[in-house]
């Protein structure tokens, strides 16, 4: 079997299964944006998968920073974690907007600070907030059903062209 650019690991989980979903998902995204840099793809392709990057993350960062503030997690550490999530959404949409406008090609270098820091923000800063959640007893349930239905709203309403992590 053929290696993949970002493995997920079960080390990555943050022991919220819609939310390891999600980040299975941002993985998978970021995957198929590596693909679509080294096979050379059409910019058509490449702007689809920036674009789903990008939306995807927002969706998520925002359905994440929901359950923070539902479970009342400590206000300094959430607003740090906020700003973590404004920082990398500046990033991937500065990124989009240079290679939609001003022609530049997206570059390894780019797709690895990505991966890179996906996954130190994963293991570190999604680490610390689901210790703190289950430390405090708190139950994602109710979290969980919204996330779900959110989620699966966003998807009907996503054209299928734009699901290019599905076709992986």
């Amino acid at each position: 079997m053929e290696k993949k650019f970002f493995e997920w690991s079960d080390t990555m989980s943050v022991g919220i299964p819609e939310i390891d979903e999600q980040h299975k998902t941002l993985v998978d995204i970021l995957n198929r944006l590596f693909v679509a840099v080294a096979q050379r793809e059409s910019n058509e392709i490449t702007i689809e998968i920036l674009d789903t990057l990008v939306d995807y993350t927002k969706t998520h960062f925002g359905l994440e920073e929901k359950l923070l503030q539902d479970a009342g997690y400590n206000p300094a550490e959430f607003a740090a974690h906020q700003s973590e999530h404004r920082a990398f959404v500046e990033k991937i949409s500065t990124t989009a907007n240079k290679y939609l406008i001003e022609g530049k090609s997206v570059s390894f270098e780019i797709i690895n600070f990505l991966k890179h820091w996906l996954q130190e923000h994963i293991l570190v800063t999604d680490k610390k907030y689901a210790t703190a959640l289950q430390a405090s007893g708190y139950s994602t349930k109710n979290w969980t059903d919204f996330a779900s239905s959110a989620m699966a709203t966003k998807q009907a309403e996503t054209p299928k062209r734009k699901q290019w992590w599905k076709v992986w």
